[in-house]
Formats: C-alpha cells, sequence, structure tokens
C-alpha cells in the first residue's frame, strides 16, 4: 500500500469529524460513526480553518488513526471467525458423514469462507507492512505465509472441481483446507503484534504520509463548495448532499487530489474506485467511477474553451 493510498484512508476517517454544512445526515461507514462521536464537528472544522498549520489536523488524524486500528481489528476478528466456520465444515466433514456426494456437499462451502478470510487478512497485512517499519522480516514471512494459504486452496478448489466424487480426493481437499487455515493463523501471529498504538501512531509519523492527509484535509475545508458545484454539475437529476455520506466523500477527495494536488486524473480516479470497493457497495463504486469521469471530462472541456478564448 503506497504512502498516499494510506493518507487518504486517514483522510476519509478524518473528514467524517467535519461540517457538512448542508446536511445532518449520519456516516454510512462504521469508521466514520466512530469517528462522529465525542467531539464537535462544527468546532474542529473551525479550528482548522483558522490554523490549518498544526493542533486541529493532529488532533483529526489521531481520531483517525483510532478508527482505522479498530478497523483492522475488526476486519482480524471477521477472518478468524470465517476460518473457524470453514474448519468446522471441515470437521463435520469427517465426523457426520462418510458418503462421497454428502461429505463434497458439507466442505465445499469451507472453500469461499477461507478465501474470504485470506483476502480479508491480506488487505490489512498491506496497511501494516507499512505501518511495522522495525520487524520487515516478520510482516514479509506473514505476507509469504499468506501466499502459501491461498496456494493450498486453489489445489483444494482445483481437485474438488475434477474429483468431485472419489473420497481419496476429498481427503487431500480437507487436508489441503486444514493446511490454508493454519498457514493463515500463523500469519496473524505477527499481524497482531502490529495492531497497538504504538506501532499505528507511526504512520502520522511518516513524513509523506502526514503531509498528503494534511493537504486533503486543509483542502477540503478551503475548496468544498467548489467542489461539490463541480461534481453537481456531471449528476443528472442528482447531488452530492443526496449521496451516501461515504461515497460522496470519496468523490470529493479524488476531486481534491486531481483539482488542487496534480494528481493524474485516470490514478485518482482508479485509487477512488479501489477505496469504494472497500467502503461502499458494488452500485457504490460504479457510482463513483461514472461521476468522476464525468466530471473530468467537463473540467477537461472548460479548461480547453478557456485556453482557446485566451489565445483568441
Amino acid at each position: 500500500m503506497k504512502a498516499r493510498s494510506i493518507a487518504r484512508e486517514l483522510a476519509l476517517l478524518g473528514v467524517s469529524q467535519l461540517t457538512d454544512n448542508l446536511s445532518n445526515s449520519a456516516a454510512t461507514s462504521r469508521s466514520a460513526s466512530r469517528l462522529s462521536a465525542g467531539s464537535s464537528r462544527q468546532t474542529v472544522t473551525q479550528a482548522i480553518a483558522k490554523d490549518p498549520s498544526t493542533e486541529a489536523l493532529d488532533s483529526l488524524l489521531l481520531k483517525a488513526l483510532t478508527a482505522l486500528g479498530a478497523d483492522a481489528r475488526e476486519s482480524i476478528e471477521t477472518a478468524e471467525g470465517e476460518m473457524q466456520r470453514g474448519a468446522q465444515l471441515v470437521l463435520e466433514s469427517e465426523t457426520r458423514t462418510t458418503e462421497s456426494g454428502e461429505v463434497r456437499d458439507r466442505i465445499q462451502p469451507a472453500i469461499p469462507l477461507v478465501e474470504a478470510a485470506i483476502n480479508r487478512v491480506g488487505e490489512t497485512l498491506e496497511l501494516l507492512m507499512f505501518v511495522q517499519q522495525e520487524d520487515r522480516k516478520g510482516m514479509k514471512a506473514a505476507k509469504q505465509a499468506l501466499k502459501d494459504a491461498a496456494t493450498s486452496l486453489e489445489a483444494a478448489d482445483k481437485l474438488m472441481g475434477e474429483h468431485a466424487q472419489k473420497i481419496v480426493d476429498i481427503d487431500r481437499v480437507r487436508s489441503q483446507i486444514k493446511t490454508a487455515i493454519s498457514t493463515v493463523k500463523t500469519a496473524l501471529i505477527s499481524i497482531k503484534k502490529t495492531l497497538v498504538p504504538e506501532y499505528l501512531s507511526d504512520l502520522i509519523s511518516n513524513e509523506d504520509i502526514r503531509n498528503h492527509a494534511c493537504s486533503l484535509l486543509f483542502n477540503w475545508i478551503r475548496h468544498e463548495e467548489s467542489i461539490d458545484n463541480q461534481l453537481n454539475s456531471a449528476m443528472e437529476k442528482w447531488t452530492i448532499r443526496r449521496l451516501a455520506r461515504v461515497d460522496r466523500d470519496i468523490l470529493r477527495l479524488a476531486m481534491i487530489e486531481i483539482v488542487y494536488l496534480n494528481i493524474p486524473k485516470k490514478v485518482a480516479i482508479d485509487e477512488a474506485v479501489e477505496m469504494a470497493k472497500r467502503y461502499s457497495d458494488e452500485d457504490g463504486y460504479r457510482f463513483i467511477n461514472g461521476v468522476l469521469r464525468r466530471t473530468t471530462d467537463k473540467l477537461g472541456a472548460s479548461e480547453v474553451a478557456q485556453d482557446n478564448s485566451s489565445q483568441s
């Protein structure tokens, strides 16, 4: 995960503290709702507008960091639950039936469960690879363990497809799934050690992360109205204020990167879509992709028109 990607994650969580002047709708992401409790959004916004350089932004980033750590822990807990359910299905396939077809039906759902757990832990690891600079070897070992687990699971899935009715092959499937689960658990030992406040705080000690996150938050305060106008112009029969909060926040951050931070529009759009896949749903990320492309197309057309006008 790149420094800018982590900064954007922190900014997305941080902006849920900021006043949404024309709307009081609740944030839709669980991270945003965590952050919204306990302090006045108006106070935070006014403090940053008055002095964007120091204490207010630092406070906002620390709150975002707290939410990010909570999300990582929740993601790991969910993955552990998925692996536990997968392991239970494997156990039941051994103890509750011996007929090959029934064994197959019982063990089949374990594969997507463990696959989901591997992917979930992998996403968390990408973040923590950046956090844990002192134990790079341990983090790399955890990453390799996840790759090995995915390989075992792929082998199990292939066996299920090729030799569905053979008990001997079902035994091999069972063994591969058990190996995958055991390997992920090994990776989690290293990963969990990193989810402590002193390691997470290293994120905002990183100059690249902190500078980009602060730039996003500051430009949000300064240019929210202008960005919203640009987005509204690209949405037919819809407005930015009517969207789910997490969707409109992702749209705003992408436009801030494009318009004020000189991030190439293709890069910013692709990264916004990836963020939406994590925080929104399928309709959400497709909608965000379309709105950003229309908005930047209109923005480009306007810039061309201005250039032509200045030359004539």
